[in-house]
């Protein structure tokens, strides 16, 4: 597994099926379920390999970024797909609307 700046990254599904696990094995070591999950060929919604990219809500440039990612994707991804990206953008705005001294330029 490659290193990088923010670990890997689990949905809540995911994270109901290492507790699981860590109960059935009574084990508490996180990276040792993992590495046996991995092992046994437990499918995560992303697997630990694959490269990722997050934009956090109090980034003062992850909206811009979203809707170029939309206008990028309208002429030719499915309207289900557009139409998710148009809620991320909208729940950008909320953020940053909601939560202005928790806006920042990125590190």
């Amino acid at each position: 597994m490659a290193d990088n700046k923010y670990g890997r990254l689990f949905t809540t599904a995911d994270v109901e099926r290492i507790v699981e696990y860590a109960h059935r094995t009574q084990s508490g070591d996180l990276d040792g379920i993992l590495a046996d999950m991995d092992d046994d060929g437990v499918r995560f919604k992303w697997e630990a390999d694959e490269p990722l990219f997050v934009l956090r809500g109090r980034d003062n440039t992850a909206e811009g970024a979203v809707r170029f990612y939309r206008d990028h994707q309208r002429p030719r991804a499915p309207q289900n797909h557009t139409e998710g990206i148009d809620k991320a953008v909208t729940a950008f705005r909320t953020y940053r609307t909601d939560n202005p001294q928790m806006m920042k330029d990125p590190d």
